[in-house]
């Protein structure tokens, strides 16, 4: 008998103690609903562990969206207080842990986020639908790599200084307006060890003249000039990790209030929490393929890119784990299309107004600027930080 009472003690501590090393080897995330929390191993995250072991397809769901990395074959989780979805976004409830038997197709999946998108009500910090999102040619979807003038007018060019003699060094990040304030870009443009974030360009096309013109047969035709703001302040996501990426989203404050044109106009930010789109569904990537350490194009290119499982993904990285707070793209062929820290996008039809309405889907984390030939570009999710966005840019 007291073999046995023993030998329980003894299970009951090593669970006790592996629970107390998990907390204090853990790192900071968040949760599929928004909510701090840490990347521990599940079976030391008692709220998911208990949750999966009912079976229920819902706490399947929200531990696979969970997930934070991996220790050899134990899944690392997004430890919070609760192993089930509790959040709603706007005017919806994501339901995206469906029974199997009422799983949509593709396509239905596909139709209703279009609806979803549409119907949501936004934040009044963010722009309504009568601005964001929106092209002068709202319809136009040629085919080809360069860009327009006004394609595009929410594309931001990010200008460095040196920190240790204070020279211009250029353009080394790339990011999006999303109101007449503020810029969404990553975390990692914020955080660079020698460069200092000096001021945003708008209204940008070809990188190296000011005011943007083109011969169009007899004709010169120019575009506004370039808009140089200062930056007010810069807001890196507080939990951003560089060694695994998690978390790499950050919000630049403009020095002063812009206004929108033709050429400069904010893009439109996803729901909280919606659902990603399906794989092999075409996104959009366009800038100036802007690294820390070049620019690969003077002129605004644009190209369409599929987007992966976060199963196929990870395969392609070597095993390195995608988590449910990113997206993954894959490049057909070698690419300098997007900027780090620029926008992955996708357009949605206005069922009123029949315009073509662009929406940021992800900010480019890993992998960015030339991509390789099927090598996969990894963009933090931004659906996941629409409250975390909007908590930061309601601070005057």
């Amino acid at each position: 008998m007291n073999g046995r009472i023993s030998t329980c003690l003894c299970i009951v501590a090593v669970i006790f103690i592996s629970d107390v090393i998990a907390q204090r080897d853990a790192s900071s995330c968040i949760t599929p609903n928004e909510d701090i929390g840490n990347c521990i191993p599940i079976t030391s995250c008692r709220t998911i562990f208990e949750a999966v072991r009912t079976r229920d397809q819902a706490a399947v769901e929200f531990a696979r969206e969970s997930q934070c990395g991996i220790i050899g074959r134990t899944p690392l989780v997004c430890c919070g207080t609760t192993g089930y979805y509790t959040r709603q976004s706007g005017d919806f409830v994501y339901s995206i842990f469906a029974p199997a038997h009422n799983r949509k197709t593709p396509e239905q999946e596909k139709r209703e986020l279009e609806t979803v998108i549409l119907q949501t009500v936004k934040p009044k910090e963010l722009p309504d639908r009568t601005v964001c999102g929106l092209e002068k040619n709202g319809n136009r979807r040629w085919g080809g790599e360069t860009t327009e003038f006004d394609e595009f007018p929410w594309l931001a060019a990010l200008e460095y200084k040196r920190k240790l003699d204070n020279k211009l060094v250029g353009i080394r990040c790339g990011g999006s307006l999303i109101n007449n304030r503020y810029v969404l870009t990553a975390a990692h443009c914020l955080l660079h060890r020698e460069f200092e974030l000096t001021n945003v360009r708008l209204g940008e096309w070809n990188i190296s003249m000011d005011p943007d013109c083109q011969t169009v047969g007899a004709m010169v035709k120019c575009a506004d000039n370039v808009t140089k703001v200062n930056v007010a302040a810069e807001i890196p996501h507080p939990f951003y990790s560089k060694r695994t990426s998690a978390n790499d989203i950050g919000l630049i404050r403009l020095a002063k209030d812009i206004s929108y044109s033709d050429y400069i106009r904010p893009i439109c930010l996803p729901p909280q929490n919606s659902r990603a789109p399906v794989s092999d569904t075409l996104m959009t990537v366009a800038g100036w393929g802007i690294t820390e350490n070049n620019t690969a194009s003077d002129i605004k290119l644009k190209e369409d890119v599929p987007l992966l499982t976060k199963e196929v993904c990870t395969e392609k990285l070597d095993n390195k784990p995608v988590v449910a707070n990113q997206l993954c793209v894959d490049y057909k062929k070698d690419s300098c299309r997007g900027d780090s820290g620029g926008p992955l996008m996708k357009t949605y039809d206005d069922q009123k107004t029949k315009q073509h309405q662009w929406y940021q889907e992800g900010v480019v984390s890993l992998g960015v600027g030339c991509a390789r030939a099927g090598y996969p570009t990894v963009y933090t999710r931004v659906s996941r930080y629409i409250t975390w966005i909007v908590n930061n840019i309601s601070e005057e």
